[in-house]
């Protein structure tokens, strides 16, 4: 005859479906509220529209070498634009008279009729200068965007733009 004796005293190697409920209910509840506080979108999209203002300065920098044109880029309050002069006959090419930029320099690879930024609640150093064809830019500037202490430079002898961010 055969006995088998059953212990009470085994040990669980597991958990319930009530443990594994449970955490995944707190794990939810976590998400929802507390992780979005370690999460600023502002600091991204700030960051994002650095990135952007600095490739739009490196570009107008580049298309003035290339078409020997002088490229203004305006910035303002929350804002840049590149411009070029208006005539197409090329006689105001080496303009730098702010009221001869009149046409917009269009956004490459997007198909968008202007090279334009904005992004509401940053901030940017107002300031107008221009790349000639030589590379060079009209002034030394130094545009501070945003409150988290991001910069950019522009050198003036050489056109030189740089992240001078501390």
């Amino acid at each position: 005859m055969i006995i088998i004796h059953l212990n009470s005293n085994r040990s669980s190697s597991g958990f319930t479906l009530v443990e594994l409920t449970m955490t995944i209910v707190i794990l939810g509840i976590l998400s929802a509220t507390a992780l979005p506080k370690f999460f600023d979108l502002s600091v991204y999209q700030e960051r994002a529209f650095f990135d952007d203002t600095i490739n739009a300065i490196r570009y107008a920098q580049k298309l003035a070498v290339a078409t020997g044109c002088n490229v203004q880029v305006q910035i303002s309050a929350n804002q840049f634009e590149l411009k070029r002069p208006t005539v197409t006959d090329r006689s105001q090419c080496a303009s730098t008279i702010s009221a001869n930029f009149g046409l917009s320099v269009a956004r490459p690879g997007s198909g968008e009729s202007s090279y334009q930024g904005s992004q509401s609640g940053i901030n940017l150093s107002t300031t107008t200068f221009y790349f000639t064809a030589k590379g060079d830019s009209s002034a030394d500037e130094q545009i501070n965007i945003g409150s988290n202490g991001k910069q950019i430079s522009v050198v003036k002898d050489t056109g030189f733009v740089y992240d001078s961010s501390s």
